[in-house]
C-alpha cells in the first residue's frame, strides 16, 4: 500500500497531492494522511469522481486518515473532468 504523509501541508496542497496521485494510479491502494480539515470534503469529493473505494476513513485528534482502493476500471472522463490529460 502505498502512502502520502500530508499533516504539514496546509489546503489546498493535500488535496492536490491526492488527486494528482489518484490520476496516476492504475489501480491499488493508497492510505492518505492529512490535517486540514477544509481538504477532507474535498478530497472526498475527488474520490467519487475516480470511482475509489474508501476503506477507511477516520479522524483522531485532528488528524484524518483515508485509505483508499483505486480498480482499474475507472472511467478515463471522470479522471480528465477533474483536469488529467
Amino acid at each position: 500500500m502505498e502512502e502520502l504523509n500530508l499533516v504539514d501541508l496546509e489546503c489546498p496542497e493535500p488535496f492536490m497531492k491526492v488527486a494528482a496521485r489518484l490520476m496516476k494510479m492504475k489501480q491499488g491502494k493508497l492510505k492518505v494522511t492529512f490535517r486540514d480539515p477544509k481538504c477532507d470534503d474535498m478530497i472526498m469529493e475527488a474520490v467519487k469522481l475516480m470511482d475509489c473505494k474508501v476503506l477507511e476513513h477516520t479522524s483522531n485528534n485532528g488528524t484524518f486518515t483515508i485509505v483508499l482502493e483505486k480498480s482499474s476500471s475507472a472511467d478515463e472522463k471522470k479522471i480528465q473532468e477533474l483536469g488529467g490529460c
